[in-house]
């Protein structure tokens, strides 16, 4: 289940209701106290907590924060409120796009005292004998069901989701339901014999975890900096499939047995008093709560805890737990989570800067991860796809707006685009030592260039080494920023000589180069690869062992011109599961977008792991030494 649109009025500086569609990657940009953070944080008051009354917005009459988080993917079958599956379709609690829609509402009173309701907003079946369904326990299903003289044979009596079913068959025996819109509370004063605190129960077990870090609190013994990446390993593990019948057991035989010792005390209640003792009975009013019980902590050998040690060390933690969360959300049982920072280039070395946003951006193309963080620092904005920027702003009227990189045919959002640059100022801040940029369509191909410059060096120490080379920075300009970097020429009025290195399977690329070279700069080249993309120049056999490295046995012929990572991407998933590659889903849409995610993942091990495979050899073997030696040659003239 993915968070797809939080709907947020009452709240802070949002007093308007208002929209922000979510993606799998969120970086959220906009000037100081714009409310980029109070995104965050309401996302986190929906998951994790409760507003206080500060938290209203001071628009006039104001007394109420309404918080709606939309998810999709929802699972197709599901538990509500017995352990018999139904799906969220078939009880009709979706809204009109078959979606979760989940709206949290806290009223203040003018004392400052809060009460919460919990709503789902779905299109539910508009009949008044069919209104209270969803409140009945089995018991008063059964009632219902009889009342109606219906066939008791057609059911089973102790499910409720076929009593439910075969109630509103009764009312729509031609199947034709009609629907209205509806706000169906589940949680909020509602009675314990009320069956929508149990479906509420359930449904938040579905729900993602949210993990909220903040990198510039002041550090201290209770810095959730640091304590906030164990107590979400722990949240994490006691959400894992393999856990959570454990968990059920233990539950169950901890109740079992204290209820019969709770019993065992009214039956001896009964011998005193029997009036009283019949009027009580054990119960569990609320779930245990695991990860209150189990504590994680670092420490050293010497029992020093963390957050003793020095920032940097502590910093080193958190940038650790998500590099370390890349490899952990590749299982299949892993929960989903989302995962959001603020500004996490705060305090933070420039290299470990670029390296948190890629293990974020890492994360956020897993199956089972979203990712949000606000950012202040261009550098990092330039290495996000337009689609994943989200720019908050505010109108003369003093409204805030919240707008995508892209628009919804997935073009750029071109004044959306030009405003952030604004925001954050012309793209990169090269240091002075830097005496070339290298402009490449994105990091695989950076770390194709070094991986490949570092073979080449080794055989011959006259060829450039690019890597840790501080006279040479790498500009990624995928999709449109080429038009900013080229077209606008931002990057013009530094000292800096530039060379693109560009693939050849796309028009736009090659016009970009051929306009480049027709500037007649000297200190401005541009190519072209001789294959379609610096993927092609890898050998099959060097892929074929990254993946083996990975326990994956895929078998390749040797690369032509196809579109390599599509290819790898097809070949390992038809290696590791039955479902053919065209049938990954029904929906075309989120087809495109599995098979998608699967190829981008491709393309960044072919780009890491799989160069590494790469000899001397190899690259003699695809014809495309020369090539490269000759880029290599072009970035050293200017260095030199």
């Amino acid at each position: 289940m993915k968070l797809k649109k939080l709907i947020v009025s009452g709240f802070r500086s949002y007093g308007q209701r208002t929209e922000f569609e979510a993606g799998d990657l969120n970086v959220i940009i906009g000037r100081n106290d714009v409310g980029k953070s109070t995104i965050l944080e309401a996302l986190d008051i929906f998951f994790n907590d409760k507003p206080d009354v500060n938290d209203l917005s001071i628009d006039d009459g104001v007394n109420q924060i309404e918080i709606t988080c939309i998810f999709n993917d929802i699972p197709s079958s599901i538990t509500l409120d017995q352990t018999s599956p139904t799906s969220l379709e078939s009880e009709y609690l979706v809204n009109s796009n078959g979606e979760l829609e989940i709206k949290k509402q806290f009223s203040f009173t003018a004392t400052g005292t809060s009460s919460e309701k919990v709503f789902i907003v779905c299109n539910y079946p508009d009949n008044g004998e069919l209104e209270k369904l969803m409140e009945m326990k089995n018991t008063p299903l059964k009632t219902f069901f009889g009342r109606l003289k219906l066939d008791e044979d057609t059911v089973d009596l102790r499910n409720n989701a076929e009593l439910r079913k075969a109630l509103r068959d009764h009312f729509y025996p031609d199947g034709n339901i009609t629907t209205a819109s509806k706000d169906l509370q589940i949680e909020g004063r509602l009675d314990n014999e009320d069956n929508r605190k149990k479906i509420w129960a359930s449904l938040k077990k579905y729900l993602p975890l949210y993990s909220l870090f903040f990198v510039d609190k002041p550090l201290n013994d209770q810095d959730s900096d640091i304590q906030d990446p164990m107590k979400e390993i722990i949240k994490e593990v006691l959400k894992r499939e393999e856990i959570l019948p454990l968990l059920r057991d233990l539950k169950n035989a901890v109740q079992e047995a204290s209820s019969s010792l709770a019993d065992d005390t009214i039956t001896e209640l009964n011998k005193l008093d029997s009036g009283l003792a019949e009027t009580l009975r054990s119960s569990f009013p609320k779930e245990p709560s695991w990860n209150t019980i189990f504590k994680l902590a670092l420490e050293d050998e010497r029992g020093i805890p963390l957050n003793k040690r020095g920032s940097g060390l502590r910093r080193l933690v958190l940038l650790s737990f998500f590099r370390a969360q890349v490899e952990n959300r590749r299982s299949a049982s892993a929960p989903n989570i989302i995962y959001a920072l603020e500004e996490p280039e705060t305090s933070q070395h420039p290299d470990f800067q670029l390296m948190i946003v890629n293990a974020l951006k890492e994360l956020s193309e897993t199956d089972n991860a979203q990712v949000f963080f606000t950012t202040h620092n261009s550098n990092l904005a330039k290495e996000i796809p337009r689609k994943s920027l989200r720019y908050i702003y505010k109108d003369d009227g003093d409204n805030i707006h919240l707008e995508n990189g892209t628009n919804p045919d997935g073009s750029d959002n071109e004044e959306i685009i030009d405003r952030i640059i604004q925001t954050l100022g012309a793209l990169p801040d090269p240091k002075n030592k830097v005496k070339v940029l290298v402009f490449v369509e994105g990091e695989n191909d950076i770390n194709a260039l070094i991986n490949y410059s570092k073979i080449l060096h080794e055989e011959n120490n006259d060829v450039l080494n690019l890597e840790n080379n501080e006279a040479v920075a790498f500009i990624p300009t995928g999709g449109s920023q080429l038009k900013h970097y080229i077209e606008k020429k931002h990057l013009d009025g530094l000292l800096q000589a530039q060379v693109h290195i560009y693939d050849s399977d796309k028009d736009e690329y090659v016009r970009a180069v051929e306009d480049l070279n027709a500037e007649n700069d000297p200190r401005k080249i541009g190519f072209n690869t001789s294959m379609d993309e610096m993927e092609n120049f890898l050998h099959h056999e060097a892929i074929q062992e990254a993946y083996a490295d990975l326990s994956i046995t895929i078998e390749l012929e040797e690369i032509d011109t196809q579109d390599v990572p599509v290819l790898v991407a097809r070949t390992v998933h038809e290696a590791q599961s039955d479902v053919a590659w065209d049938d990954i889903h029904a929906d075309p849409v989120k087809r495109e977008e599995k098979q998608k995610k699967k190829v981008s993942k491709a393309k960044r091990l072919l780009n890491k792991e799989a160069i590494e495979k790469m000899s001397i050899e190899r690259i003699e073997s695809r014809g495309v030494k020369e090539e490269i030696i000759g880029w290599l040659e072009t970035i050293n003239s200017f260095i030199d």
